[in-house]
């Protein structure tokens, strides 16, 4: 079954244009003009149930937007949307019992009084027993060790704390689907892993499925199997992260540190007849590339055993490097690939192009004119996905 089924989705935004000067601030008081900007052009994508799927982008891709869509705040200007089997927009008050949301740089927590009492108010917002609640609290306090932060106010917490219970607050319910906009963002490295250590044991142990938006690759390389990626409102690529590597990995580095001293051409004449190309780093280190066609175990069978070798570091391709080439050209495209087909991939600025980051930014601030209201109260995250 699909816990997520998306169609032809689309979004379109009208965005104030503001006139120069004087007299162009006094005529937008009077008469405001608006220009039409589209976020979400026609994309298509279906997630099973169990799924941990990154959506990645660049500012002002449309992520935000199809999140907010996804989950009931916004209103699609056309398309399909079904999620767990419910239209978030239509079927509200049945639907936010199945999800859970968390967005990085908001909350859902009431910053001025204790975490548990933020706790209490959501298991009303749920409808959750108080059983069911008691139950699945002791196991995320223990999960997360929240002991200690639970009698805190909001305020109080570092960043890092307050995440931690964000994500208790999701979950409080045992939704079947988590959207996590930026979970990590701000966090350090032992946070972060603590983090992802978790989604990974929510994942196997409940069968989560789980959205998972971020600019942090590292998020992405130790939690999913597939992604998504968007680009000036379109999807460029759906598949998985290791075939994505295969297809634009330029090859693979492979730095031998030697016990004596070494020179460059005896260890070319000991991978002769390979395409790889050797450098030297300093006099005990070498470093060899080596193309994605050819394998590093037959190029390690030629140097290990003829020289005394105190270390080998095989350094795999840069994802990071990948995913910033793919948003340069606008194509998951490779060069070969692009002309195989007549030419390179690109992207269509007919819609709207780079202002689909303010309309995307508007949806927050207000700037823009929709049929989907945006409240701004406090709180500001899961209480708009989930008020029925």
């Amino acid at each position: 079954m699909l816990a997520i089924d998306v169609r032809d989705l689309r979004k379109q935004f009208n965005v104030q244009k503001n006139r120069e000067g004087i007299g162009g601030a006094l005529k937008d008081l009077f008469k405001r003009e608006y220009t039409e900007v589209t976020a979400v052009k026609d994309i298509s994508f279906q997630i099973p149930q169990g799924e941990i799927c990154g959506y990645i982008g660049e500012n002002g891709a449309g992520k935000s937007t199809t999140i907010k869509m996804l989950t009931g705040i916004l209103v699609p200007t056309s398309g399909h949307i079904k999620v767990n089997g419910y239209v978030p927009h239509k079927e509200r008050e049945k639907f936010v019992q199945g999800i859970g949301v968390v967005f990085g740089q908001r909350s859902q927590l009431w910053w001025d009084i204790g975490v548990i009492e933020s706790f209490r108010l959501l298991r009303k917002v749920y409808g959750v027993g108080e059983n069911d609640f008691k139950r699945l609290l002791d196991e995320l306090v223990e999960t997360l060790s929240l002991g200690e932060l639970l009698n805190r106010p909001v305020r109080k917490l570092s960043l890092g704390q307050r995440m931690r219970c964000e994500l208790a607050a999701a979950l409080l319910h045992n939704p079947s689907i988590l959207f996590l906009d930026e979970p990590t963002i701000g966090l350090d490295i032992v946070v972060k892993t603590e983090i992802r250590e978790f989604l990974k044991r929510i994942n196997r142990e409940r069968g989560t499925t789980i959205l998972l938006t971020t600019h942090d690759l590292q998020d992405i390389e130790a939690l999913c199997s597939r992604v998504i990626m968007l680009d000036d409102g379109r999807i460029i690529y759906d598949g998985g992260l290791e075939e994505l590597k295969t297809r634009w990995g330029k090859g693979r580095e492979v730095v031998f540190t030697f016990g004596d001293a070494v020179r460059v051409d005896r260890l070319a004449a000991l991978t002769d007849g390979l395409d790889v190309k050797w450098s030297l780093g300093d006099a005990y280190t070498a470093t060899v590339w080596i193309p994605l066609e050819i394998n590093v175990s037959e190029v390690l069978s030629r140097v290990v055993g003829t020289m005394e070798i105190s270390d080998i570091k095989i350094i795999e391709t840069n994802t990071e490097e990948i995913v910033r080439e793919i948003y340069r050209t606008g194509s998951a495209q490779t060069p070969a690939e692009a002309l195989a087909v007549g030419g390179p991939g690109g992207r269509d600025d007919g819609e709207g192009g780079g202002e689909a980051n303010g309309a995307e930014n508007g949806a927050d601030n207000g700037t823009v004119s929709d049929n989907a209201s945006t409240d701004s109260s406090r709180p500001t995250a899961q209480a708009e996905a989930t008020k029925p």
